[in-house]
């Protein structure tokens, strides 16, 4: 408060004067957020420091570098990630190694920071989680995180990632992106351990076929690695629900094996003819379904634009008195109802086509990688991460008084893949020849 004793008595001004502060206040707020909203769209890191990982470059005001010492721990990170662990494992891991933590790196470097852990090394799964999530680690910057809500208030709220602003390439990267989303794709799929502390690298992949929910998995101490096994969530909270869908954990390592020893092996010999049979079987219902989508997607951008064309005739109508104010409110209300749900719509069907009609960029994509890899005689928690994205499990049959169970394996942006039969591949390798005799004779 401004000169004001109260022990002289409190003047009827005061709530003016308190009035002007709080104006004042307000004002400069204002001031200070649209200077920060300034700076943050120009593609400067609104962070005063930068991540663990990296440094401020001393020849750029805005500009990061990457610190080794830290940067090596961050990949140790993603690494282990990929490998199956989560971050209360990894945090385990780094304490047990001695590693320092962020705040002791920074300590040790000389960088301000908050007083040091009382216990050293003292890795907790919330720091290894928040390392994972920061796409800054890929070389961009991320700006607008978070917010708060008023000058007033200022406890911070979370922006959802479609507020966020995104830069890339302003710095050095430390992890590259196609590790980066692997990893958040993982953490889509958090893999709780069980009470052994062991964790399978298909937890979070399998799915009941007829009810839709994970399979868990369930390993114990009392007998081997071997006899561990999933089985259905919904089996487990109630029975009447679904059927156990019970599958040993070997059974599904040697089923995803064989597949992508096969799919190898198609690849390497059959390249062409592989990829041809993939986009054969993209159905005509399935060509039907796209077509019906992009004229559903086309209809609703053309009503949204009409939408926007009829609000600005009811607004004319209403200020040249044509319309009465409470008509032009309800009909207003109404099409800005429509418009919203129509908006809301429209991303989910360009999404839908995006990933739908770009099958032939990912099998491209996916038969890159199947490439690199020259001998598949064992999977690892890093294969089956990068290449499977989820396995649909069935119930048991028995046949001829034999267990069968059916698995779909679904592969990362390609989905189901259609191996080559056997008629198929002699009918290629004849023809191979056939070109190959051409070639010698001509």
């Amino acid at each position: 408060m401004d000169n004001i004793d109260t022990a002289k008595g409190i003047s009827d001004l005061v709530p003016m004067q308190d009035l002007f502060n709080e104006w004042h206040a307000k004002n400069t707020s204002q001031k200070v957020r649209n200077v920060f909203k300034s700076r943050g769209m120009s593609g400067a890191p609104l962070t005063t420091n930068p991540p663990f990982g990296y440094l401020k470059d001393p020849e750029s005001k805005n500009g990061w570098i990457i610190d080794e010492a830290a940067a090596k721990t961050v990949r140790q990170i993603f690494a282990w990630c990929v490998d199956g662990l989560g971050p209360t494992q990894i945090a385990k891991r780094l304490k047990t190694a001695k590693v320092p933590t962020p705040t002791e790196h920074w300590s040790n470097i000389g960088r301000n920071c908050s007083k040091p852990p009382a216990i050293p090394y003292n890795w907790c799964s919330a720091t290894v989680a928040d390392i994972l999530s920061k796409q800054e680690y890929c070389g961009d910057t991320v700006n607008f995180r978070s917010t708060t809500k008023s000058f007033k208030n200022k406890k911070k709220i979370e922006r959802p990632p479609e507020e966020w602003q995104i830069f890339k390439d302003t710095h050095p990267a430390i992890i590259d992106r196609e590790t980066f989303a692997l990893v958040q794709e993982l953490r889509k799929h958090r893999r709780r351990p069980t009470k052994s502390g062991i964790v399978s690298p298909f937890s979070g992949l399998l799915y009941c076929a007829d009810c839709g929910e994970k399979l868990y998995y369930s390993v114990t101490n009392n007998y081997k690695r071997e006899q561990a096994y999933f089985f259905c969530s919904s089996y487990r909270k109630n029975s009447e629900v679904c059927s156990a869908h019970y599958i040993r954990e070997r059974v599904v390592e040697q089923i995803v094996l064989e597949s992508m020893q096969r799919i190898l092996l198609n690849v390497q010999v059959f390249e062409k003819e592989f990829a041809r049979k993939q986009m054969d079987c993209y159905t005509e219902d399935k060509k039907k379904q796209l077509a019906a989508k992009r004229r559903e997607l086309s209809k609703a951008k053309k009503r949204i634009a009409e939408i926007d064309a009829l609000i600005q005739k009811i607004y004319e109508d209403n200020a040249s008195g044509k319309l009465s104010d409470e008509r032009y409110a309800t009909l207003s209300l109404s099409y800005e109802e429509e418009q919203k749900t129509l908006k809301s719509a429209v991303p989910e069907m360009q999404a839908y086509l995006e990933t739908e009609t770009d099958k032939t960029e990912s099998l491209q994509k996916f038969v890159q990688k199947v490439k690199q890899i020259t001998e598949l005689q064992a999977l690892t928690p890093e294969l089956i991460h990068e290449f499977v994205d989820r396995i649909v499990v069935y119930a048991p049959r028995y046949l001829d008084g034999k267990r069968v169970q059916l698995l779909d394996i679904y592969y990362s942006g390609v989905g189901i893949l259609h191996e080559l039969t056997p008629e198929e591949m002699e009918e290629a390798f004849q023809q191979h020849l056939t070109e190959r005799n051409k070639e010698k004779t001509a």
